[in-house]
């Protein structure tokens, strides 16, 4: 588990950016249709106040009234939160990770470290002005039919604690990833009001003319979500979880007589939710790696902050008066100093994890998973998806065979051996190498190629380091010290 996805650009980075998946496709009927309470009444109406057209229609979305205040105050709460960030300088459309994370979106390393507040901060952050825009939306139409429907302090509570659960499930499913939106506690509320609607009696086409059409929107963003890798499903799925209970249990206190008995119930059901919200969180806490708090000290340090505003460029251009590239200089990189730290790494997917220095910086690079760069000092991890017919053993040979001739021997200045880091071998081979610049110019360099390779089950890894002087060599040999490979 690592902070190194920070380094990437706004293109690299998972988030819960899922606007296309809480995009309105269905709409309810606005005409205010017969439901059936179940309380109080055995036949009533949505109120018009909340559903139906007037003067000021739009503006009246935005503003509490008795018996509607919830969805106005959330939706208000959440534009206020959004103006809030523009002013301080947040980008309107492409909101930086730093500035996310500042203003309290969810990221496990900082979350389970000490940070506990942002799973519930995390729920009114939005990258950008269209991921906001489609929330509200959402939120907006079911808020329409809910609130009155619900009630407002149970439709609070409920968006309250789908919210916690949403944040919960994506800690607990996508740990580095950057979480930010109100999804997870939207499909909480249209779970609240799937079961409402399973559970309530009369009013029969109505009310399967709803179940169906919820049901429809639920299953197709999820399995949007399935296909988008920006969309965080596991908060989707845990919002929509929490709601639909909270619904069974209000549906069942529904049917007790007394208002005081009903309220002991639903209550109840709502400290049982919170309570399991607590023990699950502090098993997160108890059971996170311990990298995480490097991570943490990393993000306090603002090391990490400072490379992702600033950044550097490795070959600079100088221009003459007619704007044309004249000279360039090229910075080779830059050894660790005092004030450099150790940052780790680790992909889930694969079981990889190392670590490596602050002065090296992570790089977007569309021919590798994984790429960070020193000046002119490169190293690359690929996680190989080898054909049906190639098995490891192929491609361990094709790996020797790359630094020896015809004839199987080394080529001059080649190295080949097996290394055995932290109980995982790997083959590692070593060529000389050169950099061409600008200018017919090159650099002398030495490549090294770490190889991972396993039969059954087929999983494949290359890991390639590119050094152009001594010092650069050892800190990539301390890298390589720290590789380790998690076996399934």
């Amino acid at each position: 588990m690592t902070a190194d996805f920070l380094f990437e650009e706004r293109r690299g980075m998972n988030v819960r950016k899922d606007s296309q998946a809480l995009s309105a496709r269905f709409y309810f009927a606005s005409s205010g249709g017969e439901i059936q309470e179940g309380r109080e009444k055995a036949d009533e109406t949505i109120p018009p106040s909340a559903a139906e057209p007037g003067k000021g229609f739009f503006l009246s979305f935005f503003v509490p009234r008795r018996g509607f205040w919830v969805t106005p105050l959330l939706l208000d709460l959440n534009f206020l939160v959004f103006l809030a960030m523009c002013l301080s300088g947040v980008g309107i459309f492409f909101p930086d990770n730093v500035d996310l994370l500042h203003w309290g979106a969810d990221f496990a390393p900082l979350t389970l470290t000490g940070d506990y507040w942002r799973v519930l901060t995390c729920n009114y952050v939005h990258v950008g002005l269209i991921h906001l825009a489609m929330n509200m939306y959402a939120l907006l139409f079911i808020g329409l039919f809910l609130e009155p429907l619900a009630g407002s302090r149970r439709m609070a509570m409920a968006y309250v604690l789908s919210g916690l659960y949403a944040s919960l499930a994506s800690l607990s499913v996508n740990a580095e990833w950057i979480a930010a939106g109100a999804s997870g506690a939207i499909f909480g509320l249209y779970g609240l009001f799937f079961a409402y609607l399973l559970l309530r009696r009369g009013g029969e086409e109505r009310r399967k003319t709803l179940l169906v059409s919820i049901a429809v929107f639920i299953l197709y963003n999820l399995l949007f979500g399935m296909r988008d890798d920006n969309v965080d499903n596991a908060a989707h799925v845990g919002g929509l979880g929490c709601g639909f209970l909270l619904g069974v249990a209000y549906g069942m206190s529904d049917k007790v007589r007394e208002k005081s008995k009903r309220m002991v119930v639903a209550c109840l059901a709502e400290f049982v939710l919170l309570s399991e919200f607590v023990c699950w969180f502090s098993a997160l806490t108890h059971g996170m790696p311990p990298d995480y708090q490097d991570v943490r000290e990393v993000w306090r340090s603002g090391l990490l902050e400072d490379y992702i505003r600033n950044g550097d460029s490795e070959i600079h251009s100088e221009e003459n008066g007619m704007g044309q590239n004249t000279e360039y200089t090229v910075v080779e990189g830059w050894t660790m100093t005092d004030q450099d730290v150790w940052i780790p790494f680790s992909d889930e997917a694969s079981g990889f994890s190392f670590r490596y220095p602050s002065n090296w910086h992570r790089k977007p690079d569309r021919w590798s998973d994984f790429r960070i760069e020193n000046g002119l000092n490169w190293m690359t991890v690929e996680y190989s998806d080898a054909a049906a017919d190639t098995d490891a053993r192929k491609m361990k040979d094709a790996l020797k065979r790359s630094v020896c001739d015809e004839e199987g021997r080394l080529l001059n200045g080649c190295t080949c051996e097996t290394v055995v880091l932290n109980g995982t071998e790997f083959v590692k081979v070593s060529s000389p190498q050169r950099i061409s610049l600008t200018g017919k110019k090159w650099i002398e360099a030495r490549r090294t190629t770490y190889g991972y390779y396993k039969d059954n089950p087929l999983r494949c890894m290359t890991i390639v380091q590119w050094a152009t002087s001594e010092p650069f060599r050892k800190e990539m040999d301390e890298m390589a010290q720290s590789f380790f490979i998690r076996e399934p």
